[in-house]
């Protein structure tokens, strides 16, 4: 029988001693698992000053409930404030299709149900005249406020050539209104326009059966493939968005880069902690070996907090990581050479082991001090892959601070055991 359990992401096998550690859960950033980044600027110049923060809260929830009816997972969605430009970061990993998924969030899908101006009049040989004539037409009281749900459907009547059509869903009050427009417009067209563009997307006809009001929800029909009608259901189910927005950057990048350029992080960060372990070996002999053994259970511990918190890796929070390595050495560099001093200076061995850690304790306190602050500023002001780097640094620095003074103690008391008794 085996007992199998997993701690801070290391797999324990209880019966046969097994320890494996699996990075397997470890959240990645889209600088590794590979997607697309865009920033959007949000056009304020019709909303009041005072609205403009709740205005692009409610432009982020729009995209934030667009992006999950795509189906992406894990997306990351911030706001921010750059001068007077409001913006939208958006980060969406494993997407394939971008420019589906810029059309996708940008998209203002906006409904507005139109009919013919009174002075016009209906004239059916005029039919395709209206169609690409805007000035014929005029709001009326329905927009797309007064949806509560759109879904794409096929006409089963129409044989197996027909396209696809998205059902309309009106709330209550919206079928009221839709109601009474259609009543008053029988055997008349009605355009339906998607961001006011310059031409509708669909001219339906209101048959007579309209009469007495609506009795189903009514379709929009036109020459819709099916990616472009799923897109605008989508767009008509999230929601409008409150404000226009444009793309003004965009940035993709290929999993096959992203994991490449981790593999050349890890070749690097390996490569710099054995040069750092030779050096301590060389510099301070058995106390060296015992500060890399100290190093070895550090670097578990950080990966452990990383899954438990959990931390997103991105390429400059592994680069915060191997910096914050450098730093846990550091502060055993400081112990080392206190307790190099105190012998100098006469004292008895298990005596300088007990000053060298009292003596150099303010020195580390002070410098994990500093960097942490200089963490806590960046990761408060910074933004985006500026935040990864602070955070990881910030654990690496509190952790680097428990192994360094406690778990460098405790090797000593167990590889000195008669010198180091009283430290």
């Amino acid at each position: 029988m085996n007992v199998d359990t997993r701690v801070g992401g290391y797999f324990f096998n209880l019966f046969d001693g097994r320890v494996r550690l699996d990075l397997s859960e470890i959240k990645k950033g889209l600088d590794i698992k590979g997607g697309v980044k865009v920033v959007l600027k949000a056009d304020m110049s019709k909303i009041e000053e005072k609205d403009r923060d709740s205005a692009l809260e409610s432009a982020k929830a729009v995209i934030s409930r667009r992006v999950d009816l795509l189906g992406v997972s894990e997306p990351v969605i911030q706001t921010s404030k750059v001068g007077s430009d409001y913006r939208i970061i958006v980060e969406l990993s494993g997407v394939s299709d971008v420019s589906e998924a810029l059309s996708q969030i940008g998209q203002t899908a906006q409904l507005t149900f139109k009919k013919l101006k009174e002075d016009v009049g209906y004239d059916p040989n005029k039919f395709n005249e209206y169609f690409v004539s805007k000035d014929v037409w005029e709001d009326t009281s329905v927009t797309g406020g007064d949806l509560k749900g759109a879904d794409v459907v096929f006409d089963q009547n129409s044989g197996t050539g027909a396209g696809p059509q998205i059902r309309l869903k009106f709330t209550n009050e919206g079928r009221d209104k839709f109601s009474e427009v259609a009543k008053a417009n029988i055997n008349k067209p009605i355009a339906i326009f998607l961001d006011e563009g310059s031409t509708p997307i669909s001219m339906p006809l209101v048959n007579s059966d309209l009469a007495g009001g609506l009795t189903s929800d009514p379709v929009i029909t036109g020459n819709f493939t099916v990616e472009e009608a799923n897109r605008l259901s989508i767009s008509l189910r999230a929601g409008a968005l409150p404000v226009p927005v444009e793309v003004i950057e965009q940035r993709t990048v290929g999993a096959t880069l992203g994991q490449e350029s981790v593999r050349r992080s890890i070749i690097a960060g390996v490569v710099g902690i054995l040069i750092v372990a030779l050096f301590m070996v060389v510099s301070y002999g058995k106390l060296g070996f015992i500060a890399d053994l100290a190093l070895v259970i550090y670097t578990l511990l950080v990966i452990s907090v990383f899954k438990i918190v959990p931390v997103v890796m991105t390429l400059p929070g592994i680069a915060g990581f191997i910096l914050s390595i450098g730093m846990a050495v550091d502060a055993n560099i400081l112990i080392f050479e206190r307790i190099r001093e105190e012998i100098e200076w006469g004292k008895p061995f298990n005596l300088a082991l007990k000053l060298g850690f009292e003596r150099a304790w303010p020195s580390i306190k002070d410098s994990n001090f500093a960097s942490f602050l200089t963490s806590a500023v960046l990761f408060h002001f910074g933004t985006g892959m500026v935040r990864g780097f602070a955070l990881t640094l910030a654990i690496g620095v509190a952790v680097s601070m428990f192994t360094a003074v406690f778990i460098t103690r405790t090797l000593i008391n167990v590889f000195y055991e008669e010198k180091a008794r009283h430290i």
